[in-house]
């Protein structure tokens, strides 16, 4: 597969290649698309939709091309983000799917929506409520509720998780809850934080589309490529994710085809030396990582309801501990890991919390608070230093208004304008102290 430099209108459609621009008839937004080698407009395909919080569509097509070739199924994306209002975003990917359907030979009774990031949350909100959605493969982020899924009761769901995201732990729990087992066809974890290898969303693109009518022609091909990813993460000596991989093909596969090349895979993966030193190291830290997330959980929800300024400290010091953790060398890369999920969790759950304060009526030091707290657990949140300028200038504290002026400068932040615009530091703006620290950094300053 590979990505075509050409633009085109759908009255052209280029089959077998990933087209990064298309359009739709008297439309300005363009997005990419993928159609199967042995596309017909006689015949109806499946159809993946996928929407990416960054709006990189021909990307996100790209890694869908492995799985859209092998089960023969259309894959289009926007090249641009959806609105950051959920009901707004939902609205516009059902305009999409109406239009890709409208243009394409799409089954409409084998609509797939995909999501990454923020829009993991969207599709899995969108296809818990829309009984027109035959799946979802959410990628780093979800929302599954049991009484939604109530709505769309047969959705199948797959969910991939990188296992340095900041959703980790919440993925992993609807991975284990009993009351989803009926809905959840798939679920990995897999390395890094950003899109997933294609052999993983090909397993969780044949997970949803396995049914009754599937061929064994095809579930033998499904097969043959989820043991080739296999194989491969066993070649790396990737003895943990291998493993984890290829046990989760008994289940998919034992009741329809021979499966021993499977068995004999997975027990040459437990002899890999890594396999079983990895998996000790895992087992070491596991438990004490869970309870560590669940430790910082309840005490960012704590501190920010009750605002524990005296608790500030022992926050410098947890997040001290994981940057060296994740810095250090003699770490083993699981323990590096686990640092890693643990400090986005908490950049993650403070955020959340802070969304929820907004939409309350909350006094300003609870803000403050929320704001210094965000600063701290994230050095470089250049609005989280903004509203503590304005909620400290509000409160009449200059001195703490210059300060988090000069942390705001020193992550880098050069909007000249806009440092003398900020809410209620209209004393401060004007003051010698204020615009000798902003021509420190910047070398001008609008008075003195």
């Amino acid at each position: 597969m590979f990505i075509s430099s050409l633009a085109v209108a759908q009255s052209e459609p280029i089959k077998g290649v990933v087209i990064p621009q298309v359009t739709f008839d008297n439309a300005t937004n363009d997005y990419s698309l993928f159609l199967p080698a042995n596309y017909k407009e006689t015949a109806t395909y499946p159809v993946v939709v996928i929407y990416d919080e960054l709006g990189r569509g021909a990307s996100a097509v790209q890694q869908f091309s492995i799985g859209a070739g092998l089960t023969e199924s259309i894959v289009a994306s926007p090249n641009y983000r959806l609105n950051d209002t959920l009901s707004v975003a939902i609205d516009q990917s059902k305009e999409f799917i109406e239009k890709l359907s409208q243009t394409y030979a799409v089954n409409k009774d084998k609509i797939i929506l995909s999501g990454y990031g923020r829009d993991g949350l969207i599709v899995t909100a969108q296809a818990q409520a829309d009984t027109s959605i035959y799946g979802v493969i959410a990628i780093g982020n979800a929302f599954i509720d049991k009484k939604s899924l109530r709505s769309n009761e047969n959705l199948k769901i797959a969910l991939l998780s990188p296992d340095e995201g900041s959703q980790y732990y919440k993925l992993r729990s609807y991975s284990r809850n009993y009351g989803l087992r009926k809905n959840l066809v798939s679920y990995h974890t897999y390395d890094g934080v950003d899109w997933p290898s294609a052999g993983y969303i090909a397993e969780a693109l044949t997970a949803i589309l396995i049914d009754e009518t599937t061929s064994d022609e095809k579930l033998q091909s499904y097969y043959n490529s989820d043991l080739a990813f296999g194989k491969t993460m066993y070649r790396k000596q990737e003895g943990l994710d291998a493993f984890d991989f290829v046990s989760t093909l008994k289940d998919k596969y034992k009741k329809r085809l021979d499966i021993d090349e499977q068995k004999e895979l997975l027990s040459n993966i437990k002899r890999l030396k890594n396999y079983r030193s990895d998996r000790d190291i895992y087992a070491m830290f596991s438990y004490g990582e869970d309870l560590m997330a669940e430790e910082f959980q309840y005490n960012i929800r704590e501190d920010m309801n009750n605002s524990y300024f005296n608790n500030l400290g022992w926050w410098s010091y947890q997040m001290d501990e994981l940057d060296i953790q994740i810095d250090s060398t003699d770490n083993a890369m699981i323990k590096r890991k686990s640092a890693m999920r643990l400090k986005r969790f908490v950049q993650s759950e403070v955020e959340l919390q802070y969304k929820i304060l907004q939409r309350k009526d909350t006094k300003i030091e609870q803000l403050l608070f929320a704001n210094v707290l965000r600063s701290l657990v994230n050095p470089n949140n250049q609005d989280a230093f903004i509203q503590s300028i304005s909620l400290s200038a509000r409160e009449g504290d200059v001195n703490a208004t210059l300060f988090y002026l000069e942390e705001l400068l020193k992550t880098g932040y050069t909007d000249y304008e806009a440092l003398y615009s900020i809410p209620y530091t209209t004393a401060a703006r004007i003051s010698n102290e204020w615009n000798e620290i902003i021509k420190a950094y910047l070398g001008k300053s609008k008075y003195y």
